[in-house]
């Protein structure tokens, strides 16, 4: 008898529970949809049919849009491609600060070395350009060529031992006149 009350008492509640929740369901306004935004995509699409299907004016409206929108496209294709290239170099640019690159490492192959010390020696306007030679070779930088005076010779030896990189500087220059030295002769006063 118990359990046949329990069972009883269980149902009941059950179905109890059951009711409320049809009760509560059935009070609950129903779910509108709003019908503004329906309305005006509505009224867009057909005035844009309008004005694209016209019998007079819509292939010119259909292909200046067209002509327009790829225009638009190739735009931002083109714009894309820039940001991508500079953010490129930006990154090159930190990668090459960040390793040290030409700041004057002492790795720089010996063109590169001739050429830092044709422009550091050769930076005032009255220096000898064409009357200097610059070679480097290993490290060591060679001069040769006709100075007009053994103050210039002394200002453009002492010149390329500053700058980084350069092992030595063999002085082969000579005045006028004089005999021009051998790397032989000057490696055996040394």
């Amino acid at each position: 008898m118990a359990i046949g009350a329990v069972k009883t008492i269980f149902r009941t509640g059950r179905a109890w529970g059951t009711a409320r929740m049809r009760v509560a369901m059935a009070r609950r306004p129903a779910p509108t949809v709003s019908k503004g935004p329906a309305v005006a995509a509505g009224v867009a699409g057909g005035a844009a049919g309008a004005y694209f299907l016209d019998p007079q004016e819509g292939k010119r409206r259909r292909h200046v849009a067209f002509d327009r929108l790829t225009a638009l496209l190739r735009r931002g294709k083109a714009e894309g491609e820039r940001r991508a290239r500079y953010a490129a170099g930006v990154a090159k640019g930190a990668a090459a600060e960040a390793t040290g690159a030409g700041d004057g490492a002492e790795s720089l192959p010996d063109p590169d070395l001739a050429n830092k010390v044709r422009s550091e020696i050769f930076r005032h306007p009255d220096a000898p350009k064409g009357d200097i030679n610059v070679n480097a070779e290993n490290g060591v930088i060679y001069l040769r060529g006709e100075v007009g005076s053994a103050e210039e010779r002394e200002q453009l030896t002492t010149g390329p031992s500053r700058i980084k990189g350069v092992r030595a500087v063999v002085n082969l220059l000579h005045l006028p006149g004089e005999a021009a030295p051998t790397k032989e002769a000057v490696a055996a006063i040394r």
